[in-house]
């Protein structure tokens, strides 16, 4: 290797840290990089099930085609399944993979590679954290020639110091998330906090998520991931979780969600799943994506919506109704003509409610509901969402009155 080549390695190295605790500066870095390798470079988290990827830093890049990739070509490399598989550091080129004939008849090559004058690229994974893995891609046109022995072996003295970086950036930005979640756990309700990766697996816990996790009641922290007491449950808590976690990346669109778990003794513990939106403007993002479940311990006043009902109880949207209706201070009877039921009808939803929520009298299910700390928070979600509460408290009620009760309908 050349002595110009060896200071701008070492040069370049420098670049590293300073980015790891800058993350601004990935773009300098990796405006360098490219410029060492005459051709364009770029820094991504991508998936190898098919989820998309994210480019934090590119140099050569153009934006709109840079787009393209997130949301459509990061899913159609011919070689993605095998780049899955990758050792972290190991350098790999394409072509080497798949051969030149299917590389150059691929979709993605002719598609996005080609129209860029794009032709010689190889990578380096970085890091891996399911499903995620992180990579540094460079690549130049075909004038340029094909990458050399001596090129890729700078690569590769790049390549330690750049997975040191992204761990460094990972830490710094999960002591960042810390802050926030606790922030945002609302103090005063008496919920409990983690925060989580798509998978489940605990990345913080407030000390009220902490105790609730300790009994093992419910929910615990298994092998450091969360559980709740049967397998389908456990399916369903972490189904919520990866959607909320992946629209926090900006890889889906759903909201999370309200889930009870049952316990071996006493009233169910219910969670409320939320997307943590990561940000990234500048940095490399997080490893993986991540969401923040909120748990149960205390009560409070609230208007509770029929669709946190439904899911919270198991409830049909007939008796999420009349129970919502209930909690908001209509008696039985008033429902009944609101909703323009039978009294009859309304006595069996109501009865259909206890036998779910293991709740006897009308008083029991008004007290459980406000007392539920989740489905507090799910409401004030609800209410905040929707607008209400601009107006006067009393337009407010009347606003929740007419959300919980559709005339007419599923009776």
């Amino acid at each position: 290797m050349s002595r110009i080549a060896e200071d701008r390695l070492l040069a370049l190295i420098g670049r590293i840290y300073e980015a790891a605790l800058q993350p601004q500066t990935w773009g300098e870095f990796v405006d360098d990089l490219a410029d060492l390798y005459a051709g364009t470079a770029a820094i991504s988290s991508q998936s190898a099930r098919g989820a998309g990827a994210r480019i934090h830093a590119s140099s050569g890049l153009d934006p709109a085609f840079g787009r393209t990739y997130e949301e459509y070509y990061s899913q159609v490399r011919p070689w993605a399944r095998t780049v899955g598989a990758a050792v972290p550091g190991q350098v790999f080129v394409p072509q080497w993979l798949v051969g030149d004939a299917k590389y150059e008849c691929c979709e993605y090559y002719n598609d996005w590679l080609k129209p860029q004058g794009i032709h010689h690229l190889f990578s380096i994974p970085l890091d891996r954290e399911r499903p995620l893995s992180t990579f540094l891609t460079i690549s130049r046109s075909r004038k340029f020639g094909e990458f050399t022995a001596e090129e890729l072996a700078l690569s590769r003295k790049l390549a330690p110091h750049l997975q040191r970086a992204v761990e460094m950036h990972r830490q710094l930005f999960a002591v960042t998330q810390q802050r926030d979640a606790v922030m945002q756990s609302l103090e005063g309700l008496g919920v409990g906090a983690v925060l989580v990766t798509c998978d489940g697996r605990v990345r913080f816990a407030n000390r009220l998520a902490e105790t609730i996790l300790a009994r093992a009641d419910g929910i615990a922290a298994r092998h450091g991931r969360l559980e709740a007491r049967t397998p389908a449950i456990t399916a369903s808590l972490h189904r919520l979780i990866g959607e909320a976690a992946n629209t926090g990346a900006g890889l889906g669109v759903a909201s999370g969600g309200v889930l009870a778990l049952p316990r071996t003794e006493g009233d169910d513990l219910h969670v409320l799943v939320c997307p943590i939106p990561v940000g990234g403007s500048g940095g490399l993002g997080p490893a993986v994506p991540t969401a923040l479940v909120f748990i149960n311990e205390s009560g409070g006043d609230f208007a509770l919506g029929p669709e946190h009902l439904v899911r919270l109880y198991g409830l049909t949207p007939a008796e999420a109704k009349l129970v919502s209706a209930l909690v908001g201070g209509i008696s039985l009877d008033e429902y009944t003509e609101l909703a323009g039921i039978s009294l009859a009808t309304a006595k069996t939803h109501l009865q259909r409610v206890f036998g779910k929520t293991g709740w006897h009298r009308q008083s029991d299910v008004v007290r459980g509901t406000l007392q539920n700390g989740i489905a507090r928070m799910a409401g004030m979600l609800m209410q905040i969402e929707s607008g209400m509460g601009q107006g006067t408290e009393e337009e407010s009620f009347d606003s929740q009155r007419h959300a919980a009760i559709t005339l007419n309908e599923d009776r």
